[in-house]
């Protein structure tokens, strides 16, 4: 060992170590974003793999939900159905009501609005009458007067044209700097109208900040919003809930320490931010509005616990991205605090956490750059192998106790060396070895990309395959052939079929291309002469110069029959009716990306019925294709396949077309796409 030593001492892969460990520890201290991404591999797994649940939970949220939408009406709903909402749960013993949801403009059916939304007098009869009506607004403040509510507010970059200034109903103890300098601050804000906010018992910040990669893992409890603390509406809530007026701050130079809220004390980081413990959805914590205010609900559901105003509904757009891999309702997020905070399950991230990185840190990358460049070749993997499952081990037992730890960089950075250690290593014995290990790893990587963009391009037919279905086997690794369907409603589908001139991963990828482009106008329903102009402009303006593509792209009606198509160079599209009778329409335009034009009329489109009809729309690859014997195809094959079948059924047609073309060795991509009308 000590000759060992003193060989590794001496030579240059001293200096290549040296090199790439202050690179690597430098990284880590300066945590660019892309070095915060391995990071979060770890962090982000620990709630994958460590599911947290709950069986009860002290949080109650109302939904709105497109249950209580369906039978309420379109949101945002009028005041009066949010003082009923509100009285209800007061009544049934809410300890404290948080909404997720801003009320920052006057309700529509409030008399004085309709007034004005008609331009009509006070004084006039119908004006008189209108006058009569209840106030929503005022209702809702009864209800807000009686309750202990807390109102949200949100920081903004720009200003807002109904900003007025805010003032937190929260008072502060701050014990050492002042913590504005070190939480995150924004110059305006949203928040309710004025004179709602006046009656509330708490006013609480909903801002997240999201991670690079859209996934809240972390949110800010405290905010700095036109130069007034804000805290977050969890910690407002909690306040409420146990009838405290002050929240004590402790800070230093170095930024926030801790949030004490009697009789809790809260963890966070420097900038106040708290990494939120997510655990498994529970629908039982779920109780739509609606069954609420029809009086379903048992009212002890409520009694004594928070509940959270929110909404679930697909339309209001209110979800964000855990780190569990689940997508949920924004409400959720701030459940998952205060459970957090109440049951003292609070994910901690500071001074001893980084202390441990850097030591795991250092002490892998040392040991395995040295057994890499020294230990025979068995025995440097399996102490690498042994040691990541130490790291591993580490950092999920710490975990569970709450402490997290990234282990995903240092696990990279002793990967990083332990392979440059073995690179130096095999370098020297087989330079030549070491170059087809490298071409091989780059093979792969293009197999991968290959996969994943092939994977992605077709779709998912098992609900309508009876009356559609398309099917494609690659003669390569990456097809360059393509069909979707995009299905509009019940009787209406967006269909194309498409082939580039070329095999390979640049044909994979113009398709790709060309697909999203399909796919993105299909679905807001544009016309087939302005997909086909956007597509072409798409190839045409492709770096791959002299590719175009083939395509039939289409519009068909399942229930009237009439379809809507154009075919750019492709193959005819047969046409077959009930008595196996054939006709084939030809393509009456140029492939895609030949011609690059910016006038849709130029794509005149052809419009027939085929009631009672199957369209085959299919590539070269079947036409060009050769049977098990040697012969080909051609389209009087396929003819003869369908003839003799007796089938109408598209997927069987298809089906026993490429089984009749498969073999060992494609010369062309098989793809096929029916339409029985």
């Amino acid at each position: 060992m000590i000759k060992q030593l003193k060989s590794f001492f001496s030579n240059k892969s001293l200096l290549v170590f040296g090199v790439m460990f202050f690179l690597l520890a430098l990284l880590r201290i300066l945590n660019p974003n892309y070095i915060e991404s391995i990071t979060h591999l770890s962090l982000d797994s620990y709630q994958k793999i460590f599911k947290h649940k709950l069986t009860n939970t002290p949080v109650v949220i109302v939904d709105i939900d497109e249950k209580s939408i369906g039978a309420i009406g379109q949101f945002p709903w009028n005041r009066k159905v949010f003082g009923d909402l509100t009285k209800i749960l007061n009544e049934n013993g809410a300890s404290v009501i948080a909404f997720d949801i801003f009320f920052s403009e006057h309700d529509k059916q409030n008399p004085q609005e309709i007034l004005k939304a008609f331009n009509l007098k006070k004084s006039s009869r119908l004006g008189k009458e209108i006058s009569k009506l209840p106030n929503n607004d005022e209702y809702f403040l009864q209800q807000i007067q009686s309750g202990n509510i807390v109102l949200p507010i949100v920081g903004l970059v720009q200003e807002p044209t109904n900003s007025t200034k805010q003032k937190p109903k929260a008072k502060y103890i701050i014990k050492g700097k002042d913590p504005k300098q070190s939480i995150f601050s924004f110059a305006h804000h949203l928040t309710s109208l004025e004179k709602i906010n006046i009656h509330a018992k708490g006013i609480g910040s909903i801002s997240v900040i999201s991670g690079t990669d859209g996934i809240l893992r972390k949110v800010p409890l405290l905010l700095n919003i036109q130069n007034e603390i804000f805290p977050s509406i969890s910690i407002e809530a909690l306040r409420i809930k146990e009838k405290q007026k002050n929240i004590l701050i402790q800070s230093s130079e170095l930024g926030i320490e801790a949030i004490k809220l009697r009789p809790f004390t809260i963890q966070t980081n420097p900038n106040a931010m708290f990494w939120v413990k997510y655990k498994e959805p529970l629908k039982q914590q779920y109780i739509s509005a609606v069954d609420i205010l029809e009086n379903k609900i048992n009212p002890e559901t409520f009694k004594g616990k928070t509940i959270l105003v929110g909404s679930s509904a697909q339309g209001l757009f209110d979800f964000v991205k855990t780190p569990a891999g689940l997508v949920i309702p924004g409400v959720e997020v701030h459940a998952n605090i205060i459970e957090n905070i109440i049951n003292q399950d609070v994910l901690q991230r500071d001074t001893n956490s980084f202390l441990i990185e850097f030591a795991i840190l250092i002490l892998g990358m040392i040991f395995s750059f040295f057994f890499a460049d020294n230990a025979r070749p068995k025995w440097s993997i399996v102490f690498y192998l042994g040691m990541v499952l130490m790291v591993l081990v580490l950092g999920s037992s710490l975990y569970q106790n709450n402490l997290l730890v990234d282990i995903s960089y240092p696990i990279f950075s002793i990967t990083i060396l332990f392979m440059s250690g073995l690179y130096l290593r095999y370098l020297r014995e087989n330079a030549m070895s070491q170059e087809f290990e490298k071409k091989q790893m780059l093979l792969k990587q293009e197999r991968e990309i290959a996969g994943e963009v092939q994977k992605k391009l077709f779709p998912v037919l098992e609900k309508s395959e009876e009356r559609i279905y398309g099917a494609n086997v690659p003669a390569r690794d990456v097809s360059g052939d393509y069909f979707d369907i995009i299905k509009i409603n019940q009787h209406e589908f967006y269909f194309t079929l498409a082939d580039v001139s070329g095999k390979g991963i640049k044909a994979g990828i113009l398709m790709a291309s060309a697909s999203a482009v399909f796919k993105s106008l299909a679905k807001t329903n544009n016309s087939i002469s302005n997909i086909s102009l956007r597509m072409n402009n798409q190839v045409s303006e492709s770096s791959y110069q002299g590719m175009f593509v083939t395509a039939v792209i289409g519009k068909v009606n399942l229930e009237t029959g009439d379809v809507e198509f154009i075919n750019h160079g492709h193959e005819p599209i047969m046409v077959v009716d009930q008595a196996k009778q054939f006709k084939y329409i030809e393509s009456s335009f140029p492939p895609l990306g030949i011609i690059p034009t910016d006038d849709e009329s130029f794509f005149e489109t052809t419009k027939q019925n085929f009631k009672g009809k199957n369209l085959l729309i299919y590539t070269d690859g079947i036409t060009e294709g050769y049977l098990n014997n040697g012969s080909g195809l051609g389209a009087s094959g396929y003819e003869t396949i369908i003839t003799k079948s007796k089938e109408t059924n598209p997927k069987k047609i298809i089906t026993l077309v490429i089984e009749a073309l498969q073999s060992d060795y494609l010369r062309d991509d098989i793809t096929c796409l029916g339409i029985k009308i």
